[in-house]
């Protein structure tokens, strides 16, 4: 039950999750994109990931890599919560492209209270997801053919006031090319047996996703994107693109239908952001605002090499 009543207390401070209210499951954090790209896409992400941040929306798209990455995120949500993420991806000859990511939230100093209101100190509340993934193209090539398979092992664990649980989930992926520029992706997210906290047991968020994107000019992406998180009744559908103005400089926007705009206001789900690429270094950034809750930022570094 403490579990179940802080993250009625937290779930409206995390970007990802406002429109989820009390949400249905535990590991909410798994719903959080780690990548500023995608977030300015408005999540729309599922059929590109070509880049290191595959290991969140789609470990098929791992294959597409050419070189290694080296990627890190953070940003401070509101009242405090702090999210974080590292991941490394690497292709092995005649093998296809592996990747590891740590993900964390933090919520510090959070009141201890009895049933009557009366303070009783303060504990730390924290979620992690530890993370291998693998992406290979042209599986069986006379049977599949442009079609790229991946998947990734999560290690889960929850911790509130020096209680720790841990579970394990499971994603599998595909992508699939079907002409040239045009890709699809077929995603199922936290499959898992849930994570046990004391003496309840919590679903993880299973999320059917389909995402479908298409590169015109090789300056223009625009993608779309439809999930469905089975446990949490909740349905969202995304809408981005990405124009590259110049080889180095990049423009994003998006919308991700399925937020409770009573709540956040009536421009909550929309994305913009910008990107920078130097060399072999990208630097991303993403706006997204959250009606009274205030606004959201949130940058990417991504290295290649």
């Amino acid at each position: 039950m403490i579990r179940k009543l802080l993250i009625s207390s937290l779930c409206l401070f995390f970007a990802g999750l406002a429109s989820a209210g009390v949400g249905t499951t535990g590991g909410q954090f798994l719903k959080i994109s780690p990548s500023a790209r995608a977030s300015a896409m408005g999540n729309a992400f599922a059929a590109v990931s070509d880049d290191v941040f595959a290991l969140y929306s789609n470990p098929a798209g791992l294959s597409q890599l050419k070189e290694s990455e080296l990627a890190a995120t953070y940003l401070s949500y509101f009242a405090d919560v702090k999210y974080g993420f590292i991941g490394y991806a690497s292709k092995v000859k005649n093998m296809g492209v592996f990747g590891f990511g740590y993900t964390y939230l933090l919520v510090d100093q959070i009141e201890k209270r009895d049933v009557n209101e009366t303070k009783l100190g303060e504990f730390n509340a924290k979620d992690t997801s530890l993370t291998v993934s693998y992406g290979k193209d042209d599986v069986i090539p006379s049977v599949l053919e442009n079609v790229s398979l991946g998947g990734s092992v999560k290690i889960i664990s929850s911790e509130i006031d020096q209680v720790i649980a841990y579970t394990g989930a499971l994603d599998l992926a595909a992508m699939y090319s079907p002409i040239e520029n045009l890709n699809t992706a077929l995603v199922i997210q936290n499959i898992g047996p849930g994570i046990k906290f004391v003496e309840v047991t919590d679903k993880l968020p299973l999320n059917i996703k389909f995402g479908a994107s298409y590169r015109a000019f090789e300056k223009l992406t625009i993608s779309a994107d439809i999930d469905e998180y089975v446990f949490d009744n909740k349905f969202y559908a995304s809408l981005g693109g990405e124009y590259w103005v110049i080889s180095k400089l990049a423009l994003r926007a998006g919308y991700r239908y399925g937020y409770d705009t009573s709540n956040l206001g009536s421009i909550v789900g929309l994305g913009a952001g910008i990107g920078f690429r130097i060399w072999s270094v990208g630097l991303d950034y993403a706006f997204l605002p959250f009606g009274e809750l205030g606004d959201t930022h949130r940058v990417s570094f991504v290295a290649k090499f």
